[in-house]
């Protein structure tokens, strides 16, 4: 594989990262608007403030079946594209959460 084709596939790792932060967004932020509906008041924040705090975790649960499915697959260079989004989104989770716990 030629070095330029590997950095393409990383890239593409990470773009696939990022699409699959945004739909753990829509079904967290979905999840916490139907919580709101059954229990009323403000339990949807609650929802929303817990998955925000704890998001590293979340991505956890889809990117570990990604990365061993790639790896299977065999397509490596999108594999460390898919540990290079993850490393850096817990960076900035992890940064926002020293940030705002003060």
């Amino acid at each position: 594989m030629s070095q330029r084709n590997e950095i393409l596939q990383v890239v593409l790792g990470i773009l696939v990262l990022f699409g699959m932060h945004i739909i753990s967004a829509i079904a967290i932020f979905i999840l916490g608007y139907i919580i709101g509906l059954i229990f009323g008041n403000y339990t949807f924040l609650g929802v929303w403030i817990i998955a925000a705090y704890s998001f590293f975790l979340v991505q956890l649960l889809y990117v570990i079946p990604v990365t061993l499915w790639l790896r299977r697959q065999q397509k490596t260079g999108m594999m460390k594209g898919v540990i290079t989004g993850a490393v850096i989104t817990a960076l900035l989770n992890g940064g926002c959460f020293l940030l705002f716990s003060r």
